[in-house]
């Protein structure tokens, strides 16, 4: 059986080894947990432009320029997620406070010992930014967890361009 599948975007902000990361606040079925600006690719949008509207809904920031770094699947015991992931460097604004989430600028291995975050940020970790932050590399990556954001098994490969 085939599982529900869902395209979406991330937009990791990356600046001195600090990345911008939302935190959902309560009432949120994610209440807690640090996440990366992303979202849904709305109907006749392209993945980039979802990217960039994704950030402006969740930081107030803009991104001037982005870069397509690769293809992250999450799958989950009963559904299962193809993210479009773009880097960016260059912004105008400063991360804000919203309704659904706060976010702000929080260094890159702080960030990976919080309790809470979703799968997504993995690709933070030391073995892994490479494809991420490398201009001469792209990656994909498969992580399955379990309904509990509990990573049970990652596949990961570069390619140069």
């Amino acid at each position: 059986m085939d599982k529900p599948t869902r395209k979406a975007v991330r937009c990791y902000l990356i600046k001195d080894n600090k990345v911008v990361a939302i935190k959902y606040k309560k009432g949120n079925e994610k209440e807690g947990y640090y996440d990366i600006p992303g979202g849904k690719i709305e109907y006749a949008e392209s993945p980039k432009e979802s990217a960039i509207r994704e950030m402006k809904e969740e930081t107030g920031i803009n991104i001037k320029k982005l870069q397509h770094k690769g293809i992250m699947t999450i799958e989950y015991p009963n559904r299962k997620f193809i993210f479009d992931i773009f880097l960016s460097n260059e912004y105008e604004g400063e991360p804000q406070e919203f309704e659904e989430n706060t976010s702000e600028w929080i260094d890159r291995k702080e960030l990976l010992q919080k309790q809470k975050i979703l799968s997504n940020i993995m690709i933070l970790d030391r073995f892994f930014i490479k494809g991420l932050i490398d201009d001469r590399y792209n990656f994909s990556m498969n992580i399955v967890v379990d309904e509990q954001e509990n990573i049970l098994n990652v596949d990961y490969s570069l390619k140069e361009k």
